[in-house]
């Protein structure tokens, strides 16, 4: 059967004023992937290594940082002069942190869970595994820019807020409340200077900020599928004694 030429003219003008100009946020999550090189390009990534520095602007510290990522684990170390080293990881059982203040410990609870997905590198390629949802939001400003909001719920822990530039589709902005020995604090990472690598458009400059203080941290150097010590992911000494009973 047919549909009368006003029928057919009612139906699309249904769909078309039916039609939200709001993305959704499966599909800025696609639009991402596509801007920075595709799926193909992401699956061909093993691992990460990137290097550089970082700064507390306010206080005037300086020092360098390292990330090493490779599947489901992940190594950060930061050294900043006069206060000493920070390292914190995820061997794909055991999350840890190690400073100068407090020792090594072994996160779980939410703190376990944050860094699990933290440790995920293809968490944007395979974000399904990691959320079970998507939900755009609303628009808001980022640098003067809009950026579309959306709301990821992840299938274990708090929701995260994912914020894409309206334009380039990038995402510039990750806002969420993380436990910390202190309580819960909500904190935002921020990224810029998006540069090719193996054809990645990968930020050079990710910024955190959170209580008030603000950590700058410049990539000098970012290196897909490079060589990565076998023990690089391992807890520190200080652990071994508590990582058997973790495990179990």
């Amino acid at each position: 059967m047919r549909l009368s030429g006003l029928a057919t003219v009612l139906a699309i003008g249904t769909c078309l004023w039916g039609a939200s100009d709001t993305p959704s946020g499966e599909a800025l999550m696609q639009r991402y992937i596509d801007k920075t090189g595709g799926a193909q390009a992401y699956a061909k990534v093993k691992n990460s290594v990137m290097s550089g520095t970082v700064e507390m602007p306010a206080q005037n510290i300086s020092g360098t940082v390292s990330v090493y990522e490779e599947g489901q684990r992940i190594y950060t170390v930061i050294e900043l002069a006069g206060f000493g080293k920070i390292e914190e990881g995820f061997d794909g059982e055991i999350a840890w942190q190690n400073t100068v203040l407090q020792g090594a410990r072994v996160l779980d609870g939410d703190e376990k869970l944050e860094a699990k997905r933290g440790a995920i590198l293809s968490v944007i390629t395979n974000w399904r595994d990691a959320y079970k949802a998507a939900h755009t939001v609303g628009s808001e400003d980022i640098d003067g820019k809009p950026a579309w909001k959306v709301e990821m719920t992840p299938k274990e822990g708090k929701p995260e807020m994912f914020y894409f530039d309206r334009d380039s589709g990038l995402l510039v902005r990750i806002a969420a409340t993380y436990t910390t020995p202190l309580g819960d604090i909500s904190a935002e990472s921020n990224m810029s200077d998006f540069r090719p690598v193996d054809g990645i458009l990968t930020p050079f400059t990710l910024t955190e900020k959170a209580m008030s203080q603000n950590i700058v941290m410049h990539f000098k150097s970012v290196v897909y599928n490079a060589q990565v010590p076998k023990d690089r992911f391992d807890p520190p000494a200080a652990l071994k004694a508590t990582v058997p009973q973790q495990k179990q």
